[in-house]
């Protein structure tokens, strides 16, 4: 009767002490019983990881930016002569050609000044033919030179005056779109005078900075991608069509220009657009996310050797895409880490891989 009372205090002291120790162990984090389960081991107690072939890819950064936009071409027309208006040739909103007729002023007095320097040049021109026909003993060189200097006089004269004459009639340089104007006809046009707003909107120059540690990076003929608060949704593409020289001293950053294309004339001059500029970065190694562990000496990857087993690489998280992540590292491509399972692994320690 003692013998079997302490038999079965033995067998009862024996499974809490195992309880007690198991316990233990889980408090310690030394044993987990729900990761045993979880992974698989070989026949000899290695563990069984899964695998990831690092690669190196190119980090791909994202500048954003707010710029405003203008015409590709803009001016406002002014006049080099003063006179009265004959004729408005053109309304706001118009689309006008290079060199199309916008305002003429009166020009009779230059149009009398033309004819009278045409006359005086078939004058002067006749008079050298006639010398031409003669013989060079009845006419004198110096008669002759005097002639052909008159005709050359009588040209820039005739010049002069179709100059003076064009200039009564104010032309778009560039084809684009008239602004509003409120000249009529009788209105007297001072020099310089306003007449009205040109721009050429086939495109729209976006301008907007860059902070300076993207600078360098910056080139030109990269995409740009524009959109409007006005137009949610919509979004416009075009490239980069100049770079600043300089960084600005006070705000520690770069002028950037945009050219987008506006075939329809859909886009406004003056516009404030949400500009994003997607800059290609150096080649980092690329590895899963869940092949990241951490500990409080920082973030680290196991790296399997060719033994099989695995040795700690220190990484340090540069970018991240989705659940892939950019490292700085000394990684190099085609090396394999442990993808899943490296939670329980220590230095040194044997794997198998799984699928090999």
């Amino acid at each position: 009767m003692r013998v079997s009372s302490l038999l079965g205090q033995k067998r009862c002291l024996s499974g809490a002490g195992i309880r007690i120790i198991t316990a233990g162990l889980v408090i310690l984090g030394l044993f987990s019983p729900a990761e045993a389960q979880r992974r698989p081991r070989t026949a000899d107690g290695d563990p069984v990881v899964s695998v990831y072939e690092v690669r190196l890819e190119r980090i791909n950064e994202r500048v954003d930016a707010v710029g405003s936009g203008r015409a590709r071409q803009q001016i406002t027309l002014t006049t080099r002569v003063a006179g009265v208006i004959a004729e408005v040739l053109f309304k706001g909103g118009d689309k006008v050609e290079a060199g199309q007729p916008l305002v003429k002023l009166n020009s009779e007095p230059e149009e009398i000044a033309v004819e009278m320097a045409e006359a005086q040049r078939a004058e002067a021109f006749a008079a050298v033919e006639r010398y031409k026909q003669l013989n060079s003993a009845s006419v004198s060189r110096v008669t002759v030179a005097q002639a052909e200097t008159a005709l050359k006089v009588a040209d820039a004269n005739l010049r002069r005056a179709r100059e003076d004459l064009e200039r009564m009639t104010i032309r778009a340089p560039f084809s684009g779109i008239m602004g509003l104007t409120d000249l009529e006809t009788g209105d007297y046009l001072a020099v310089g005078t306003p007449i009205a707003s040109l721009d050429d909107r086939s495109k729209i120059i976006i301008e907007f900075t860059v902070p300076e540690a993207v600078a360098q990076l910056i080139k030109i003929g990269m995409p740009v991608r524009a959109s409007l608060a006005a137009r949610p949704g919509e979004v416009f593409m075009g490239a980069v069509s100049a770079v600043g020289t300089r960084i600005d001293p006070a705000t520690r950053t770069l002028t950037v220009r945009g050219e987008i294309p506006n075939p329809d004339l859909s886009l406004i001059p003056g516009s404030t657009f949400s500009v994003s500029v997607r800059l290609e970065g150096n080649e980092a190694p690329v590895v899963p996310g869940l092949a990241i562990q951490w500990d409080r000496m920082g973030a680290y990857v196991w790296r399997i050797t060719d033994e099989s087993t695995v040795e700690r690489v220190n990484v340090a998280i540069v970018a991240r895409n989705g659940d892939r992540v950019y490292l700085d590292a000394p990684l190099k491509p085609g090396e394999k880490i442990v993808h899943e399972g490296g939670g329980l692994l220590r230095e040194g320690q044997k794997v198998r891989m799984h699928g090999l």
